[in-house]
């Protein structure tokens, strides 16, 4: 965190090795970030269920009202190039599994929709990792914010081994 924003922070939570966050009162409204490790496939659904139960618990507590909430980090699911219920938009990558079901059920819980599938990108441009010998490419990192800001949201950006960036306004 740069040292300007160090005096803008209201909170910091580390509720534990996978999920972070710090909440920043800014000029015109509160900013709820929250950094996510998803649990990966090997893990028993309980375990993703209850990751999204810490993360709805975050929400409820210091996500309210005109705090614009931004998660982000690797989700460890494929939400798919079709279009869901103003969630996903109609520019994902691949199929959507099970893991990317339960991500969007979070997500409408919440009023939440995955940024990264509104923007139109050359498909090199939408995965965050590919399979040894190159045969296939995943997009499981995703920056996920409350639907009442995403016009605020210009662009998101994921590089192949490096981090995930995000443009807004306000």
């Amino acid at each position: 965190m740069h040292k300007s924003l160090v005096r803008s922070v209201v909170k910091k939570i580390v509720s534990n090795d996978r999920i972070t966050a710090i909440k920043l009162q800014a000029e015109s409204i509160n900013i709820l970030t929250m950094q996510v490790y998803m649990p990966t496939s090997e893990r028993e659904d309980d375990e993703v269920e209850e990751f999204c139960d810490v993360n709805e618990e975050i929400l409820e507590e210091d996500g309210k009202g005109d705090t614009n909430t931004i998660i982000l980090g690797d989700w460890n699911s494929f939400v798919g190039e079709e279009s869901y219920r103003n969630i996903v938009g109609p520019r994902g990558l691949g199929r959507r599994n099970h893991r990317g079901q339960m991500l969007n059920t979070f997500c409408e819980r919440n009023g939440l929709i995955v940024t990264k599938t509104w923007f139109r990108k050359p498909k090199r441009k939408l995965y965050a990792w590919k399979t040894p010998g190159d045969r296939s490419r995943h997009q499981f990192d995703y920056i996920i914010v409350k639907l009442r800001f995403r016009n605020s949201v210009k662009e998101v950006h994921t590089l192949p081994g490096q981090i995930l960036s995000l443009t807004t306004t306000y």
